[in-house]
């Protein structure tokens, strides 16, 4: 198993600290361009959701990994986004899944650093509550612990189940190291690589929200005014309601910080999961979310009743384009010797 493939496992923590290499030389020596390289390359393919395999053949390529996660880490900090911050961690995690589904030695070492400690030889036994730490965001039924064979606090995995919860693992661990403290110097020397993942992200954010201009609570459609009282009054709003109502915020140019905040005198409110869900939605898992259609609203009991303009359109958005519309101030008028 080699250390250059789970680049956030305290073993390889250990050899890059062992390799002794200063900061300073991963920053500016020409010898370590390829590392710089695949820092940049970690960081920009982690936007679009995958990083993709490097040549670990030889010595000096499995350091240049090895190398390239650190300082990747470094770029990801300096760029300073809550949402690729959580893209880069997930998409980290998605590699070394790929790595362990290559791997054909045993995988207790790498899970035992996870903080999972699987017993036997497959399938494996794990501790509920190890379990349950690392598989609580997967929501499928198969993961609840109460479709699980539950026997004196153990359950049961195959290897393919302890690798899936392994990545959530890693994912995890990964997130909870970012961002990490930089100075400014050190974002300067890497100028040349920021740049142009600066320039990504920026791009990634125009394509993916709808440009509307200055949030105007007035343009709003029924079913968003409905919920914002709500959310005011402290009421707690279904799942579909709350991601429609996320969803349209975030469409409109507000951001995830101010999302949040409206959400922060629901009874139930949790930072944490909130942040999660909104940073979810925003696109931190490589795909922003649009809310639903009229009809699907409908469906979901989340139209408090058409107005004039709701039986013109068939979408929220569409709604708020209208009326923005009618918000927007006239151009004024031309002095009468300037009219033709």
């Amino acid at each position: 198993m080699r250390t250059s493939d789970y680049p956030f496992a305290e073993d390889a923590a250990g050899e890059v600290r062992a390799a002794g290499y200063s900061l300073d030389s991963l920053l500016n020596k020409t010898s370590f361009k390829a590392v710089r390289s695949r820092a940049a390359q970690r960081v920009s393919e982690a936007m679009s959701g995958t990083i993709s395999e490097s040549a670990t053949n030889t010595q000096a390529e499995q350091l240049t990994e090895l190398l390239s996660y650190p300082l990747a880490r470094i770029l990801v900090s300096c760029l300073d986004d809550s949402i690729l911050v959580r893209r880069y961690a997930l998409a980290e995690a998605k590699l070394a899944y790929k790595r362990m589904q290559e791997e054909r030695e045993d995988l207790t070492a790498i899970a035992d650093d996870l903080g999972l400690h699987p017993q036997g030889p497959g399938p494996f036994k794990i501790h509920f509550a190890e379990y349950i730490r690392a598989a609580h965001r997967m929501h499928s039924p198969k993961w609840k612990l109460t479709n699980r064979d539950l026997q004196q606090g153990y359950l049961t995995v195959t290897r393919d189940e302890l690798m899936r919860i392994m990545e959530e693992a890693a994912r995890e661990k990964i997130l909870k190291g970012l961002p990490i403290p930089v100075d400014g110097k050190t974002c300067a020397a890497l100028q040349e690589y920021l740049l142009p993942l600066k320039e990504q992200l920026d791009a990634i954010r125009a394509r993916d929200r709808v440009d509307l201009g200055a949030v105007n609570e007035g343009a709003f459609p029924p079913c968003i005014k409905k919920m914002l009282n709500d959310v005011a009054k402290g009421t707690n709003l279904a799942h579909s309601a709350r991601f429609a109502l996320v969803s349209f915020l975030l469409q409109i140019n507000m951001t995830p910080e101010e999302v949040m905040t409206l959400f922060s005198t629901s009874p139930d409110f949790d930072e944490e999961r909130t942040r999660y869900q909104v940073e979810h939605i925003a696109g931190a898992s490589g795909t922003s979310y649009k809310p639903p259609a009229c009809a699907t609203m409908a469906t979901y009991g989340n139209c408090p009743g058409e107005d004039e303009l709701c039986r013109k359109i068939r979408h929220p958005l569409s709604y708020y384009e209208r009326r923005m519309r009618i918000f927007k101030p006239l151009p004024p008028e031309r002095p009468p010797e300037q009219r033709t």
